[in-house]
């Protein structure tokens, strides 16, 4: 795994250097990921799922347009929390939040529908920078790398983008709980498969940017 996401990020930094647009990109997300299972013989009156995850992103691209179709790889640092959820234990309310960030690499194939709209899927490979909980002891996570699918739709004036687009996990991912508050919880988990939708704007840096000027 450690080989493909090398291949990737010399594909991101080759294209670079290619006749495509250079860009940066901000998102706003929100993800369902967090079911917590098998704590509740431990934990009294427990509802700790996490029900949705708000986070953000920022992003550098590169996108080579092929006439009808495009391709546009992309390296993003994403950041996401999670607060609610809440549960007995031993008479005091448990509150939980959940923190993570991730390196995220896709790489989307579009595909141009008419004037300004356009369709796009392809992979997302992701690494796990950190994941932490407030409440939860967590084991380290032992395969940091995921894959998904991502897809969505785009609608682009000139250098401005705003891409609406759903990640789906393709691997399960799962957190196993140590303890909360230094009470045991043997077979507890997070389920931290990915599930998210996001909002991202996108904007193509002008050619000459990067340019030396003649004096």
């Amino acid at each position: 795994m450690k080989n493909h996401t090398l291949i990737l990020f010399l594909l991101l930094n080759t294209t670079l250097y290619s006749q495509g647009n250079l860009g940066i990109s901000f998102g706003l997300s929100d993800d369902s990921f967090g079911s917590i299972e098998n704590i509740s013989s431990t934990i009294d009156n427990y509802d700790l799922d996490l029900k949705n995850a708000t986070g953000f992103q920022f992003g550098v691209y590169t996108e080579i347009d092929l006439i009808t179709f495009y391709i546009r790889p992309e390296l993003n640092f994403i950041f996401s929390k999670a607060n609610q959820g809440s549960a007995l234990l031993s008479g005091d309310i448990l509150k939980h939040n959940l923190k993570s960030s991730e390196i995220q690499v896709p790489i989307i194939f579009g595909y141009n529908i008419l004037g300004p709209l356009s369709i796009f899927g392809g992979p997302s490979f992701k690494y796990n920078l950190k994941t932490s909980s407030t409440e939860f002891n967590l084991e380290d996570i032992k395969d940091k790398y995921k894959l998904s699918l991502l897809l969505g739709t785009r609608i682009k004036m000139r250098s401005l983008g705003i891409d609406l687009r759903y990640e789906r996990g393709l691997n399960n991912g799962e957190l196993k709980i140590i303890n909360a508050n230094g009470l045991n919880i043997p077979n507890g988990n997070i389920d931290s498969t990915t599930n998210r939708f996001s909002i991202l704007l996108s904007y193509d840096l002008p050619y000459d940017i990067f340019s030396k000027k003649n004096k």
